[in-house]
């Protein structure tokens, strides 16, 4: 039996809610920092897994979109490499996601 308890439970749909308003209304996004990444003013660092939360795109679909340049008419953000993962500032997936309704049109 382990004594781990997570510190916090937040539903996923409620993370998502509260970064896309922080976003919106020009506060600055929280996170944590990454060792070994470089600073972001006023942004985070995302990971694939992060990227599917904020996209609500598949890690697959994303593997996929970077490696052909897709969606043709709203290719999905190209991102930094660092230490052989893919890592995206967070307003870039938050502008990204907001494009896609205007992409569709």
């Amino acid at each position: 039996m382990s004594d781990y308890e997570p510190v916090e439970t937040v539903a996923l749909a409620d993370k998502v809610a509260e970064l896309r308003a922080a976003w919106k209304a020009g506060e600055p996004l929280s996170g944590g920092q990454v060792f070994g990444l470089p600073p972001l003013d006023a942004d985070v660092w995302v990971d694939t897994a992060g990227a599917t939360v904020i996209t609500g795109v598949p890690p697959k679909t994303i593997t996929s979109y970077l490696s052909r340049g897709k969606p043709k008419s709203h290719p999905f953000p190209v991102p930094s490499k660092f230490l052989g993962r893919n890592y995206w500032p967070a307003s870039s997936l938050l502008d990204w996601t907001a494009g896609l309704a205007d992409a569709k049109d």
